[in-house]
């Protein structure tokens, strides 16, 4: 109870105010003028009640002089003006507690506008320090990811260094390699030629000696005959052959000794010539190593000045697709939120339509139920029977297919009944024409039982 007071104070005093009003108006009502003497006056008196004010008023005694007095009157007439101005100044009382209820209200309302207002102001400078805190780690990872572009550059120019020379010494191994390789693969053609060779030349001896076989045999004997004959007189051949070899054999000992040494003196001759070209080579190479080095530092200073020159081109440019890809995020995102919110919105919006449109349609069927049931007159006896009848109802009211009675399980007077009903009932309740039913949703089917 005194929480409602102290809600409503406006209320309480109010009340305090019009029941101090109520006390004064009874307080005043009393006729405080000498009363007189009941001998004296004649005149019997009667009680004035509390219940009504105006009663009070007119409350005068039932043998009073048909005229009233001028001072009754006079004193009947302020009491009317003291009533009605009490009259009005509750009603102004009540009148100024409705306003301020209803300024209490307003600023109720107001205060929790400012509120909402207030919170969402604050959500606001949550998001924007959010944003400020992802700005800062976004630019902090930039700057990491500068470096190790940097420390990658670096790194990749000393290995780029290391891989030159490596790939000098892989190419030179795998020129001697490749070279190698080509001659196992000629060694290996040529070992394969050979013995497919061999392979062939076994396969033709085999097929000769099956057919020389035969003849090799009747030869056989008159070869042995002449074998005999052949290696007495060979012997003979090589006795006067051996004595021709030896005597060529002291020629050529005597030949290759002399060329042996005019091939002795021919390389004394070219091992100083050798010598010689090698000593100015070795200069020439010095020179020319000389030479290499200078214009490989000049290279090398060159390679750098352009390596830093690419690597803040590729900076500015990673920094600046960097920026447009932030620039896209951010874009794509708040057109995907967009989009979000009008889908969600667009969905919304279709669901409601289509529940009322599901809904007026079901309405719309129910009326049309009703309507052909006031006019059907089933047959006696019709009880537990049911029909079930589709049609398709026009925008006009009126039936556009048939009607198509799908089952009966009545009698034939019960079905005509059915049928009767659905005729005697057009034109039918029109379908709504804020929605525009397609024929299906134009197409209900009824059942009658």
């Amino acid at each position: 109870m005194f929480k409602l007071i102290a809600k409503h104070p406006g209320a309480v005093i109010g009340a305090v105010i019009f029941h101090l009003l109520i006390v004064g108006l009874f307080f005043l009502s009393f006729d405080w003028t000498k009363k007189p003497k009941v001998a004296d006056a004649g005149i019997p008196i009667s009680l004035v009640s509390s219940d009504s004010l105006e009663a009070q008023a007119n409350n005068v005694a039932e043998e009073e002089t048909a005229k009233p007095s001028e001072k009754e009157l006079l004193k009947e007439k302020e009491i009317k003006e003291t009533l009605r101005k009490q009259k009005l100044a509750q009603e102004k009382l009540l009148e100024e507690e409705r306003v301020k209820e209803k300024k209490a209200e307003t600023e109720k309302i107001e205060q929790e506008r400012l509120q909402t207002e207030a919170t969402k102001k604050q959500e606001a400078l949550k998001l924007a320090a959010l944003k400020e805190q992802k700005l800062a780690e976004t630019q902090k990872q930039k700057e990491l990811e500068e470096k190790a572009i940097a420390d990658k550059a670096a790194l990749e120019k000393q290995q780029a260094s290391a891989l030159a020379e490596k790939e000098a010494q892989v190419k030179a191994e795998q020129e001697r390699k490749v070279v190698e390789t080509e001659k196992l693969e000629e060694q290996k053609r040529a070992t394969e030629a050979l013995a497919k060779k061999q392979t062939e030349e076994k396969k033709e001896i085999a097929e000769a000696k099956a057919k020389k076989e035969k003849a090799a045999e009747a030869k056989r004997l008159a070869e042995k005959e002449a074998q005999k004959k052949a290696e007495k007189e060979a012997k003979r051949k090589a006795n006067n052959k051996a004595k021709e070899k030896a005597k060529k054999l002291a020629a050529k000992k005597k030949a290759s000794e002399e060329a042996k040494k005019e091939a002795e003196e021919k390389l004394a001759k070219e091992k100083r010539e050798k010598e010689e070209a090698e000593l100015i080579a070795k200069q020439k190479a010095k020179k020319a190593a000389a030479e290499k080095v200078a214009a490989a530092k000049t290279a090398k200073e060159k390679a750098e000045k352009e390596a830093a020159e690419k690597l803040a081109a590729k900076k500015a440019e990673y920094h600046r697709k960097w920026q447009e890809a932030q620039e896209k995020k951010k874009a794509d995102a708040e057109a995907a939120e967009a989009k979000k919110e009008s889908d969600a919105v667009a969905a919304a919006r279709q669901e409601s339509l289509e529940k009322e449109r599901k809904g007026a349609q079901i309405s719309w069927g129910s009326r049309v139920q009703k309507h052909v049931d006031r006019r059907w007159h089933p047959p006696p006896g019709s009880n537990g029977k049911q029909a079930k009848v589709k049609i398709t109802i026009s925008n006009s009211g009126f039936i556009s297919s048939g009607i198509n009675i799908q089952s009966c399980t009545g009698s034939v007077e019960f079905c005509s009944s059915v049928e009767e009903a659905f005729e005697r009932s057009e034109p039918l309740p029109r379908p709504p024409s804020k929605y525009n039913f397609s024929k299906s949703d134009r197409t209900i089917t009824f059942k009658m039982d």
